[in-house]
This record gives structure tokens, C-alpha cells and sequence, in this order.
């Protein structure tokens, strides 16, 4: 007899609950609580300490950590809620930042979700990707949407500074937030 001969049949219960019943409340609020505090942060920086006219995008960093960690459905979720909440925040053209970010957070947990696991340089490389994706999004939305125009003479200057800044604190950024929202066991999804 094999440890995975029982003698249940398939409709006995067992006493374990559905991977999807067993989740936290930590899985949810921890997650929000970063992006709150991203959001907070990204615009008290915007407003004080601009480095060649670009700020490090903290809430782009937490919502890529949620998407490896947690799958495509809940970044995209993450993405879209971040944007939703820079638009109120910052009072700009309410749904543009999650026209932008809710495909970022899905795009980002579909890639995790092919990986068996995410190491670090991994990460990074999807951040870096993903940032690209951001200022390139941001500028569609801007013309399209928004009705702006973007300053192209500049934004080559702005885009390197906010990509090397956004992957330098993703480097400080990525291993904290993975240990806060727990690492994954190999095969769990």
C-alpha cells in the first residue's frame, strides 16, 4: 500500500480546507498596506526630492512584487486599485495610472506563473521591463487621453533617471517585500 492509497472515497471529507479557503487576512492587507504606503511616499517624493526630474516609481515596485508573488489576477487587481488611487490622489484624469498599471500587474503575474521560481534578477528584469512599459504607457495616455503634451526632448533624460532610480530601490525594495508577503513553496501556486 502506497502513502497515497486511502481508504476515503472521493466524497468522504477530509478536514482540510481548499487552498483558496486557507488564506490569510495578512494576504490581502499586507499587500494594500504597501501600496498605500507606496502611493504616500511616491508623492511626498515627487513633491521634495526629484532627481533630473524623475522619482523612483514605488508603487510600480510593489505591484510587480504582488504579481510574482501572487499571480496574474491579483496584480492586475493591485495595478488597477494603485491607479485608481494615484488618480485620486494626485487629481489627474481619473482611471488613466490604471489604464496603465492594471496591465503591467497582470503582464507581470502571468510571466511569474510560467517560472517555477523568481529569483532576484528575475525580478529585477521584470521591473526593468515593466518600468519601460510604465513611461511608454504614461506618454500614450498623455496624448490620447489626457490631451498633454509629452516634452520628447526631454523624456529620453527622465525615462534613464526614473528606470536606474526605480531598479536601484527595486534592489532594496524586492527582497523586503517578497519576506513580508512570504515566499511561495516550490509548486504551490
Amino acid at each position: 500500500m502506497s502513502a497515497f492509497d486511502l481508504d476515503l472515497d472521493d466524497d468522504e471529507p477530509t478536514g482540510e480546507q481548499p487552498r483558496a479557503a486557507r488564506a490569510s487576512a495578512g494576504a490581502v492587507l499586507i499587500p494594500l498596506l504597501a501600496l498605500i504606503i507606496a502611493i504616500y511616499l511616491e508623492i511626498a517624493l515627487a513633491i521634495d526630492a526629484r532627481l533630473l526630474g524623475a522619482v523612483p516609481d514605488l508603487v510600480l515596485i510593489v505591484v510587480v512584487a504582488v504579481a510574482l508573488r501572487y499571480g496574474p489576477l491579483v496584480g492586475a487587481c493591485a495595478g488597477f486599485a494603485a491607479g485608481l488611487l494615484i488618480d485620486i490622489a494626485v487629481q489627474g484624469p481619473f482611471g488613466a495610472s490604471a489604464l496603465v498599471l492594471t496591465p503591467l500587474g497582470w503582464g507581470a503575474g502571468v510571466w511569474a506563473e510560467r517560472r517555477r521560481r523568481v529569483s532576484l534578477g528575475m525580478a529585477l528584469v521584470v521591473l526593468l521591463v515593466a518600468t519601460l512599459l510604465l513611461l511608454l504607457g504614461e506618454a500614450l495616455v498623455a496624448t490620447t487621453i489626457a490631451d498633454q503634451a509629452v516634452a520628447w526632448g526631454t523624456f529620453g533624460i527622465r525615462a534613464l533617471t526614473e528606470l536606474a532610480t526605480t531598479l536601484l530601490v527595486g534592489i532594496l525594495l524586492l527582497p523586503l517585500l517578497r519576506r513580508v508577503m512570504g515566499v511561495p513553496e516550490v509548486g504551490s501556486a
